[in-house]
């Protein structure tokens, strides 16, 4: 029964905090998926939220403290691929293939490196177009049997380049987990 909730891609978040901090908000947590899972921590000065994108999807979504969600200039989210994708370049080639008509077409690998613990990493850029007005960068991680990526979005210009480092200090925090198989 785990396994099928793990692969139903339930994202479950971990705190590392004590009982005072704002409900369903925390320093770090763990995003598990049906093939892998990983943790990561919250960048100095935001927040990482498991109740407030549940709706859309997004269960591990982070934002700057002293703001939310919903009206946060600039937000983050973790996900791991569906389980089709195992290899990080074919996943990010039909992303881009999907995205195209709204995003146009990103800065490919304008950055890369390895995570915390030691996993391949690449980012690519997304401006905003006439159809689609945020600026993105996805930071994509090669991971053995599966592909986890994380967004950092912004509404505006100013936003984004003040908050860009913020992805990169998530990709310091990055730890892969291997998945327990119950057996």
């Amino acid at each position: 029964m785990l396994m099928k909730r793990i692969a139903l891609l339930v994202v479950i978040v971990l705190s590392w905090c004590d009982s005072t901090s704002a409900k369903d908000t925390y320093p770090g947590g763990i995003v598990y998926g049906p093939k892998a899972a990983f943790k990561i921590s919250a960048p100095k000065g935001w927040v990482l939220d498991n109740s407030a994108g549940a709706e859309q999807g997004l269960p591990c979504v982070l934002y700057p403290k002293g703001s939310s969600w919903a009206d946060a200039k600039t937000i983050m989210y973790a996900r791991i691929a569906s389980t089709q994708y195992t290899d990080v370049e074919t996943f990010v080639a039909t992303a881009i293939k999907e995205m195209e008509k709204e995003h146009g077409l990103p800065k490919q690998k304008i950055e890369s490196g390895k995570t915390g613990d030691g996993q391949a990493y690449f980012v690519n850029e997304y401006a905003p177009t006439k159809s689609y007005s945020q600026y993105e960068r996805v930071a994509y991680v090669q991971l053995p049997h599966a592909v986890a990526y994380i967004v950092l979005s912004a509404r505006d210009g100013a936003s984004y380049r003040k908050h860009a480092g913020a992805l990169k200090e998530v990709l310091k925090s990055f730890a892969y987990l291997e998945p327990k198989i119950d057996g």
